[in-house]
């Protein structure tokens, strides 16, 4: 595992430009839900009872909630924007990880350039249709689960504590969604690689511990980073703060596509291996 994220690493490095774009698309992407959640939130927030609500008052405040989000036009318009920025950000990523895909297709043969916009041009629609069926099989237990958790969302009004009852069913999704994305993940790596997609899907299967270590390694110390960021920002507050706030989208950005790569590293030397065994 740990030549996997060393080669990760390398190949990090020799794609700095794309850190950048993606730097930049995160970027925006957090000015724009900032500046949402600042004009239409925060001024829902405002009308919270103060001082501390009663019962009555809390229960007015969420029927007043209730009633703006079926009869405000004003509401319905943030809505709108909201989902389409969501839309369009779902309609980008895909593109996006096309071009490190082919990026680090042509690095692994021994090339270099640059070769993201030629892959977003390549293997954009074909890795869109993977994220899609990926969104789907995502979507596809909620059916299930929303009527499960509704009456228990309603009842945690009156008792927040009811809201644990829900951490059984989310846990079990987020561990079903990250299984789906790891074997999509590797059936793209076959597919922009002119390989088979099935032979990529069996190499994630069976390389299930190592693939699972290099998401847990490089997750835990981005989530430790991001809790430290966190932490000075409360304790810190100040400009060098929001700066460093800022900067920890390029972090972000760094591990996502070391984990990527060094995921893409794993694949490319099992598929070595396994043409080897079969010429042989």
């Amino acid at each position: 595992m740990k030549s996997y994220i060393v080669n990760g690493w390398k190949s990090v490095k020799d794609q700095f430009y794309v850190m950048i774009i993606m730097f930049l698309y995160q970027l925006l992407w957090g000015y724009f839900l900032y500046r949402l959640i600042d004009s239409a939130v925060v001024p829902l927030l405002m009308r919270y009872p103060d001082p501390p609500p009663t019962e009555l008052s809390q229960v007015l405040y969420y029927v007043e909630g209730q009633m703006s989000l079926t009869q405000s036009s004003t509401v319905h318009t943030y809505l709108w924007v909201l989902l389409g920025m969501v839309a369009l950000r779902m309609l980008l990523t895909p593109f996006i990880h096309a071009g490190i895909f082919y990026g680090l297709h042509r690095e692994h043969q021994g090339e270099r350039g640059l070769f993201f916009f030629q892959g977003m041009k390549l293997h954009g629609k074909t890795v869109f249709l993977f994220h899609l069926i990926e969104w789907v099989l995502i979507a596809a237990p909620l059916y299930w689960m929303i009527p499960k958790m509704y009456p228990i969302l309603l009842s945690a009004i009156q008792n927040h504590a009811q809201l644990l009852h829900c951490i059984p069913y989310i846990a079990v999704w987020l561990l079903y969604c990250y299984i789906v994305h790891q074997m999509i993940l590797f059936m793209q790596f076959g597919k922009t690689g002119g390989t088979s997609m099935f032979s990529s899907l069996w190499i994630c299967l069976r390389s299930a511990l190592p693939v699972i270590g290099i998401s847990v390694l490089l997750g835990a110390v981005s989530l430790l980073l991001y809790g430290i960021t966190s932490s000075v920002s409360l304790i810190w507050a100040g400009l060098a703060t929001l700066i460093i706030q800022q900067g920890y989208h390029m972090v972000s950005c760094i591990f996502k596509l070391w984990n990527i790569s060094s995921q893409y590293d794993l694949w490319h030397q099992q598929m070595n291996r396994t043409k080897k065994n079969i010429s042989e």
